[in-house]
């Protein structure tokens, strides 16, 4: 993809036949040194182009540790206001982040926009700079060593274990988009580059000769990976995930091998090749060694849940869990090369509760159904995500639609084992359903909430959208598993993460619950058909005839959520800070957007604002 000066079989040619270079070949002495101008400006122009994403980087990182240090000084002085220079670039940082958390066409939000234009706008600059437009092979040349600049970046964007989680506080799944984006502009320059050459080549009657040589047949497998890998990842994906992510490794291989082979003298072109090999090598090797790590004396309990759900309990817990962050589970006797991501619930132990789909989590199902309350061989690589510490805030404003109500009781229940007696917190929940029956899944967790020591600083308010014939106080719902074996503790159920939009297939005995993604979520909500009481005996769901009202009562229609976050903020005092996080739908992430972003002000409470959703 990259020439070198010592290549025969390089990309080169006479300026008679496509704008190229003088005739005669690599071995004439003008064109000899013209390859080495253009290899020199090559090499200059991706040089400047790691120095752009490094500032662009840059920006992000200064951004987040100056507003982290600044937080950290209002802090501690006894005002909360700062002092000195730290008050002017407080109101500073809010004024930006008011403009850039608002939404923005096409984007989630303004500062997504600015991001993505940011880093089109640099690879137009780098690429267009010091190039001789009129010349199709120094077009192409240039062209190719854009795309291994790219490629590079995005797998530095894939890396699950990446610098980025701790620089700039993004984890991968939150840079996942923009991976897909340099993804498909690594797509864009490889076709500009064979197009051009094709050409090139064709006017200069070169074009057959050129197929059968190795560097360019090495060049072309290399190609058609790259096209697998944008077919897996825009078709093939959403039809059968586990498919997918096979066909997208071994096409990332074939991709790096080819290229590798393509320009195979030791230059700055296989050195860039070589870079993008070890990252993806690194990372896997970090991943493989933690789960053969947590392997050591490790099981998983598996139970079936009602309505398609299976709930995992770890025996170990995994350094650094949190609820709320995700880990990907390995259980070897549902499927042996996979791992699959799902969010902690709960802690001690380690809980995941998941909607059986396709593919694995089918397969989980119907483990758990056949064999429940069995204990499995597994292992975890993990936890990932990341989120703001709750305990760093005055005020917390939780607010969920269906099944996105999974992170912020996780949050919740974070906050509440973690908060002192003498804490003076303040914890709006917020909770919408569409029908009534979907509260039985956290039945457990709104006890927990409502009978902790701290539960008069939590003000819980349920709505359900949709009227039914239920009665205004939550209900418990029957629920039992087919198997009549064990059952396991009441919690909310989510699908398999990676799976995206893959579609459902029927379950033999249950039907399909609730449908969040867990990381990427695109979230459903919960339906549970089967109708009844449930009640908690020894943390394990106990089925009932007769109904038992719970203290929490619940109101029909939809929360005002503007008027919500608007005095959750307002009432706050200048020298505290709020932290409003939201996990739901779309149309729920929007809202609580826009309107906590408009209430960022120099002059205010400090307000941090985390939706809880793939991408960004």
């Amino acid at each position: 993809m990259a020439e070198s000066t010592g290549n025969t079989s390089g990309h080169g040619g006479s300026r008679a036949q496509g704008g190229g270079l003088v005739s005669g070949g690599p071995s004439n002495p003008a064109n000899a040194a013209a390859f080495a101008l253009r290899k020199l400006l090559n090499e200059r122009q991706m040089k400047i182009y790691a120095a752009s994403l490094c500032g662009l980087l840059a920006i992000f990182i200064l951004f987040h540790w100056t507003r982290w240090l600044v937080t950290k000084h209002e802090r501690s002085s006894k005002s909360g206001q700062g002092s000195g220079l730290g008050k002017p670039v407080v109101r500073a940082s809010r004024l930006v982040r008011n403009v850039l958390v608002r939404k923005a066409p096409g984007f989630k939000s303004a500062g997504h926009a600015f991001l993505v234009t940011a880093y089109v706008g640099i690879n137009l600059a780098v690429t267009f700079t010091n190039l001789d437009t009129s010349s199709m092979s120094t077009c192409g040349s240039r062209f190719a060593w854009m795309a291994l600049g790219n490629l590079i970046f995005a797998v530095f964007l894939a890396l699950k274990n990446t610098p980025l989680a701790f620089l700039t506080a993004y984890s991968y799944e939150r840079l996942n988009c923009l991976h897909h984006i340099v993804g498909y502009t690594v797509f864009t320059y490889v076709v500009l580059h064979a197009s051009l050459y094709t050409a090139y080549f064709g006017n200069m009657g070169k074009l057959m000769p050129k197929y059968s040589d190795r560097n360019m047949i090495a060049g072309i497998i290399a190609g058609f990976a790259l096209l697998t890998i944008v077919f897996a990842a825009t078709v093939l994906r959403r039809v059968w995930y586990e498919v997918f992510y096979v066909v997208h490794i071994a096409s990332y291989v074939t991709l790096i091998v080819g290229v590798g082979f393509h320009q195979p003298d030791f230059g700055k072109g296989l050195i860039l090749t070589l870079i993008a090999a070890s990252l993806w090598f690194s990372d896997r090797l970090i991943r493989a060694s933690r789960l053969a790590l947590n392997s050591i004396n490790n099981e998983a309990t598996v139970y079936p849940l009602p309505n398609g759900g299976t709930k995992i309990v770890m025996k170990k817990v995994p350094a650094l869990a949190q609820a709320g962050k995700h880990c990907f589970v390995w259980i070897p006797a549902v499927r042996k090369f996979e791992t699959h991501p799902f969010t902690i619930h709960k802690t001690n132990p380690v809980e995941f509760t998941v909607k059986a789909n396709n593919g694995f989590t089918r397969d989980l199902h119907k483990y758990a159904v056949a064999n429940p309350g069995a204990k499995v061989r597994a292992s975890l690589d993990g936890p990932y995500g990341t989120f703001p510490d709750p305990m760093e805030y005055d005020k917390i404003v939780l607010i969920a639609g269906g099944g996105g109500a999974t992170f912020t009781f996780g949050l919740a229940v974070n906050v509440l084992e973690r908060m002192e007696d003498q804490a003076h917190k303040n914890i709006v929940f917020i909770w919408a359903v569409k029908q009534h029956d979907n509260l039985s899944w956290f039945k457990e967790q709104l006890e927990f909430l409502k009978t902790h020591a701290h539960s008069p600083k939590i003000d819980i308010s349920l709505y359900v959208t949709r009227s039914s014939g239920s009665s205004p106080d939550l209900q418990g719902d029957a629920a039992s598993t087919s198997s009549g074996g064990p059952t396991p503790p009441l919690s909310p159920t989510v699908e398999d993460p990676e799976k995206g939009g893959a579609p459902q297939l029927p379950l033999p005995t249950h039907q399909p619950a609730v449908s969040e993604k867990d990381i990427e979520k695109e979230i459903l909500e919960t339906r549970v058909e089967n109708r009844g009481a449930l009640s908690t005996k020894d943390g394990m769901i106990v089925a009932s005839s007769t109904s038992q009202h719970s203290e929490h009562p619940v109101k029909t229609g939809r929360p005002d959520l503007v008027s919500v976050i608007r005095d959750a903020i307002t009432t706050t005092p200048s020298n505290q800070r709020v932290l409003v996080a939201a996990c739901g739908p779309d149309g729920l992430m929007h809202l609580v957007r826009d309107n906590t972003a408009r209430l960022i002000r120099g002059d205010g409470p400090g307000v941090e604002l985390h939706c809880e959703q793939f991408g960004w």
